[in-house]
């Protein structure tokens, strides 16, 4: 049977102490009015450090945290913004669009598992990076037919959906065999892999074999749209 690739991930916003969101944002300016990132000395002089050493432990926090690209080849101007770092950066309360993310609608939660009432009450926004979608699908998406979702419950482990992930659905109603769909049953929705036997018709299928099929020829579904991303949620 045809699986579709996992879904994309991107990991969560991660909190930084205030020492090291100076020292980032210092390293973002410098990178980005000089064309090159700054050196451990001037990352001491701009931090009032005396010893390279403490300019170090903080690039050495940053990359564990993932905000600064890990390199393999070490050199005075290596310090490299992570996509995560310029997307948190960028300002987590921002509904603009920028070249290389989105603002999208989030909703509310969509059941990984049994399907429950849907809430479609708009609660804030989800900053959306491009990187996380195929180079195939970016040219197609836009910030109207976009919308995320928090999964709950487990049925979807085995595609990589986590119970709290965040979902980015494309609005589509005919998605392919495969795709990782929203679904409405009777005004209840859930998370699911859209599939199709030519015995069985169209199906919903869990990532998770403690749940059964749901199949559209014993209780209609309408598919609301296709799963292109998530977004880790914080444990």
């Amino acid at each position: 049977m045809h699986h579709a690739t996992q879904l994309p991930v991107v990991r969560p916003m991660t909190k930084l102490t205030r020492t090291q969101e100076k020292a980032l944002d210092f390293i973002r300016a410098a990178s980005a009015k000089t064309g090159v990132s700054p050196t451990l000395r001037e990352i001491c002089a701009h931090m009032g450090y005396k010893a390279i050493g403490s300019a170090q432990d903080l690039v050495m926090a940053l990359r564990r945290k993932g905000f600064l690209e890990e390199n393999e080849r070490q050199s005075a101007r290596a310090l490299v913004l992570t996509a995560m770092a310029r997307q948190q950066m960028a300002g987590e309360d921002a509904l603009e669009e920028t070249s290389d993310a989105l603002a999208v609608p989030l909703l509310g939660k969509v059941p990984a598992g049994n399907p429950v009432l849907a809430v479609e009450e708009r609660i804030g926004n989800l900053r959306v990076s491009l990187s996380l979608v195929s180079a195939s699908s970016r040219q197609s998406l836009k910030a109207q037919n976009l919308f995320a979702l928090q999964a709950t419950g487990d049925s979807m482990v085995g595609a990589g959906i986590l119970d709290g992930d965040f979902l980015v659905v494309k609005v589509n109603n005919d998605p392919k065999k495969g795709s990782i769909v929203v679904a409405r049953l009777d005004g209840d929705v859930t998370v699911k892999r859209l599939m199709h036997e030519d015995k069985s018709g169209w199906f919903l299928k869990p990532e998770n074999p403690r749940f059964q099929n749901i199949y559209a020829s014993q209780d209609a579904f309408e598919v609301i749209g296709e799963v292109v991303a998530l977004q880790r949620a914080l444990s």
